[in-house]
């Protein structure tokens, strides 16, 4: 049995046991049991590729559920009044999960309910996104393995030139480049396939990176020391480093480039059907959340920057 199976046959045990507990012992009602499976086969249609890659359910950790809840309000339009039914139902299951004993920490401890004012996802401002490509720049003279400094940078510029989500990044084949036009064809969700574009500077590391990639079979853009694609959970783990490296304390993941992409773009002037357009969204309502952080963003500017309430005396 390959390790996909194994997995798969883990999680059933898992929700199986917890649906049973539900019915048994909390004597749930047979409809809200089937809205709690229903959930939670959400949560785990997320997290596929990740437990792929070798994340399991133990070493589950508070940001990667708040990577899911921002993927729900964002990627799917929830309303905190749904957000709020999935964040219940991940407490009572990782609160099972914990006694039984299936994990050792429980994810949800560090995780609130859902407010209107709270459902902003996080982005960086224009400073810090430019400290982390500076710092993805200058890691490529100090690396020993100068191929994957310029792989990691390209793989930075464009998430921030494009705003592409992780998976779409992941999946990009050689194929899908035009360098002479800077765009790339990206597959999104349902495999549609829409085209971004890129800057100077990003087409410009992505081409510094393909000169020092080695030819070899695999079509993908990204490669790991294996020459083979390079995972989801590697880009993670690499964008965490540089994060660190570049002083940001800020929770950021790789999709937060992605909110900070359309966030700086609305800023920069860009109207709302351009921005929903790039990134994929099938409703312009999804991407009437950047509307918002804008407008938050603004609000903390006046709020430290007007004289008025800063007076003394």
């Amino acid at each position: 049995m390959d390790r996909k199976a194994v997995r798969d046959r883990a999680r059933g045990y898992y929700v199986q046991d917890f649906l049973v507990y539900l019915a048994v012992e909390r004597t749930l009602s047979r409809r809200t049991i089937k809205e709690y499976e229903s959930d939670l086969e959400i949560f785990f249609q997320y997290l596929e590729p990740y437990l792929l890659e070798d994340l399991t359910l133990d070493g589950m950790d508070a940001r990667t559920i708040r990577e899911f809840l921002a993927y729900l309000r964002t990627e799917r339009g929830y309303t905190a009044n749904a957000l709020n039914r999935k964040i219940a139902c991940l407490k009572s299951f990782f609160r099972f999960l914990e006694g039984e004993g299936y994990v050792s920490g429980n994810p949800m401890q560090r995780i609130t309910s859902a407010k209107d004012g709270r459902l902003l996802p996080r982005v960086l401002s224009e400073n810090e996104v430019s400290q982390l490509l500076q710092i993805a720049s200058e890691r490529i003279e100090d690396s020993s393995s100068r191929e994957f400094a310029l792989r990691d940078r390209a793989i930075l510029e464009i998430f921030y030139a494009t705003g592409v989500r992780l998976a779409e990044l992941a999946k990009m084949n050689l194929a899908d480049l035009d360098l002479e036009k800077l765009s790339v064809r990206v597959t999104g969700k349902g495999n549609k396939q829409r085209f971004v574009f890129l800057n100077r500077t990003a087409a410009q590391a992505l081409r510094d990176y393909l000169a020092a990639r080695p030819k070899g079979k695999c079509d993908a853009v990204f490669l790991n020391r294996f020459r083979n694609r390079l995972s989801r959970r590697a880009v993670e783990l690499m964008f965490n480093r540089v994060l660190q490296e570049a002083g940001i304390e800020k929770s950021a993941s790789p999709h937060t480039l992605r909110h900070s992409f359309a966030t700086h773009m609305l800023e920069g002037g860009s109207d709302l059907v351009t921005i929903k357009e790039l990134l994929g969204h099938s409703n312009l309502s999804t991407t009437q959340v950047y509307t918002n952080i804008s407008r938050q963003r603004m609000r903390d500017v006046y709020d430290s920057s007007h004289p008025r309430d800063h007076q003394t005396g």
